[in-house]
């Protein structure tokens, strides 16, 4: 095996392996227990991928990101608390939902985003990509009907997070342009600026004094152990999404790139239904398998799309699984700025 293939693969096998990682943590951190502390798990998470990113680039790793100002905190802001939706909506969904109904679900997220940017953007709607939009609804309809666990809940949550998720795709592709924000900049001041509200929402809103009363019970403290190690082992994994992510995209391309994220979704759903005990169908399975065809389709019809488009205006899928999307969704140059 070439020295070239082995660079190639190990990026990609990396961001494979945290995105499967996170997605399953996170369903584990938030359904595993007898607390569901999504804001909780959120600050965490903004808390491990801010302090592991100051480690990395002070010990040498290629991780440079913008300082911190007021100009770009101010402009930014607004994002960062349209991805703090995006991250609630979904843990919340991801609560109730399994995960191989939740990626498949997901999908729908492209079709606002694509029907979004053709409404601010003007961007074109291509007839492959109709055909892959079908595909997402049937396999969505096909996952809903055999749902056996059906829980309206989690369809709510679910329908919120498409929404917030397309806004904040949207609304990223319009501000980043007046920052100019590279790789790691993104994903720097977002976790930086949502770390505080991640805070305060959770000591306000979740039940912090029947978690203490539940834990300080020694007989439930093999499940707090437990709790502990995910939430630390979730900080971990933002961080590592937040790096293989561009990683892996300057080793490869964004042709490569949004293909790995499509054909990654069969994976996590595989992992989930080994994981977790909640019941396999075979409509389930086909839904998956469905969802996982429109994901190839939609890539395929954007990669043809993005030949004819200028270099800066191209933009990989939005996200299909619970990742930790703090990264700009579009290829970026190697300019950037050391802390």
């Amino acid at each position: 095996m070439s020295s070239s293939l082995v660079q190639t693969a190990i990026p990609i096998l990396a961001y494979c392996a945290s995105s499967i990682t996170m997605t399953l943590v996170n369903k584990l951190v938030l359904s595993g227990f007898q607390f569901h502390m999504v804001f909780f798990m959120l600050a965490v998470q903004a808390f491990g991928s801010v302090g592991l990113m100051v480690l990395a680039n002070r010990v040498g790793l290629n991780v440079k990101y913008r300082a911190m100002n007021k100009a770009d905190a101010k402009t930014w802001f607004p994002v960062a608390c349209s991805q703090a939706m995006m991250l609630y909506t979904g843990g919340k969904a991801l609560e109730y939902l399994n995960v191989p109904l939740f990626t498949v679900f997901k999908n729908l997220t492209i079709i606002a985003v694509a029907y979004g940017e053709k409404l601010v953007f003007n961007a074109a709607v291509t007839p492959l990509m109709l055909t892959s939009f079908s595909l997402m609804v049937l396999s969505s309809i096909v996952g809903a009907w055999n749902d056996i666990s059906f829980t309206g809940w989690g369809y709510f949550w679910m329908t919120l997070n498409c929404f917030t998720s397309a806004t904040f795709v949207i609304h990223m592709r319009k501000v980043i342009k007046q920052v100019n924000f590279q790789d790691f900049d993104t994903v720097y001041f977002n976790n930086l600026l949502t770390l505080p509200l991640y805070i305060v929402l959770s000591l306000v809103q979740e039940n912090w004094s029947g978690f203490v009363v539940y834990y300080s019970d020694k007989t439930n403290s093999d499940e707090l152990s437990l709790f502990v190690r995910g939430m630390l082992i979730s900080g971990v994994a933002a961080f590592a999404i937040s790096y293989c992510s561009p990683w892996c995209l300057r080793t490869t391309s964004s042709t490569t790139y949004s293909m790995i994220g499509a054909l990654n979704k069969l994976p996590i759903a595989l992992f989930a239904m080994l994981w977790f005990p909640d019941p396999v169908t075979a409509g389930g399975v086909l839904a998956v398998i469905l969802g996982f065809a429109a994901g190839l389709v939609y890539t395929h019809a954007k990669n043809l799309q993005k030949r004819d488009q200028p270099r800066g205006s191209q933009v990989l899928p939005p996200p299909i699984s619970m990742e930790r999307l703090g990264h700009s969704d579009r290829p970026s140059s190697s300019r950037e700025n050391k802390q």
